[in-house]
């Protein structure tokens, strides 16, 4: 089975800055996910890898930098990230200085280790979309071969072939759990970018420099565990 939670945000005007834990491998999907002959646009180039969200390659030449966001007005793009299953814990977070939050989601990487950001901003231009899906970020904690769908996902793929998982094998004498937290927090006026999210005594630390943001979190209902 390909899963995943499809958490959507949609961004101010103003803007948020992106981060994620540290991935092994970034990559745009390897198809095109929307075609100028049915008024539908990209612009990251089909398939480019990339080792920082800081730095992809676009299909005109250019560097799109992934990290802040809205961003390309008038194009549909799609990228995964392996996350570095040596981090258990998984978190991607999107600061909203001008709002002074925090918005952040965590993963048991055991089970949903990969991250889909669908960059859904104004590029469809096809009936019921009509150019005005706009300043929405999908952050996807899945285990899934992109976008694709459970039989690319569960057959032999590009990113499977390496040794990363793409499926779930669910048995019937072992139920899985699928859980995941998102949560809000404020950030003090001087964070802009959150750096790193850790496990702490009574739930996480949200990092920005030397500023230490508490959030009190049950992380035991993150992996599975009973905490009654």
């Amino acid at each position: 089975m390909s899963l995943g939670h499809h958490a959507m945000l949609r961004f101010p005007d103003e803007g948020g800055n992106l981060c994620t834990a540290p991935f092994l491998f970034g990559q745009v999907s390897p198809e095109p996910i929307e075609s100028p002959e049915k008024r539908g646009y990209s612009l990251l180039e089909t398939g480019a890898t990339f080792s920082s969200l800081g730095s992809v390659k676009t299909n005109t030449g250019q560097i799109a930098d992934l990290t802040r966001y809205p961003a390309r007005r008038g194009y549909e793009d799609l990228v995964m990230l392996v996350t570095d299953p040596s981090v258990p814990m998984g978190w991607t977070d999107v600061t909203f200085p001008s709002k002074r939050f925090v918005w952040f989601a965590l993963k048991d990487t055991s089970v949903l280790p990969n991250t889909v950001m669908w960059m859904s901003n104004g590029g469809r231009h096809y009936t019921p979309w009509n150019g005005r899906h706009v300043n929405v970020l999908g952050l996807e904690e899945t285990n899934s071969y992109f976008h694709f769908g459970l039989s690319e996902s569960a057959k032999a793929n590009a990113i499977s072939d390496r040794g990363w998982p793409t499926h779930a094998v669910l048995r019937a004498d072992m139920p899985t759990t699928v859980n995941y937290i998102f949560d809000v927090a404020p950030i003090p006026e001087d964070v802009e970018m959150i750096d790193a999210i850790e496990r702490s005594k009574n739930g996480i630390a949200i990092m920005s420099g030397k500023t230490c943001i508490e959030v009190p979190l049950d992380l035991d209902f993150l992996f599975g565990k009973d905490s009654t």
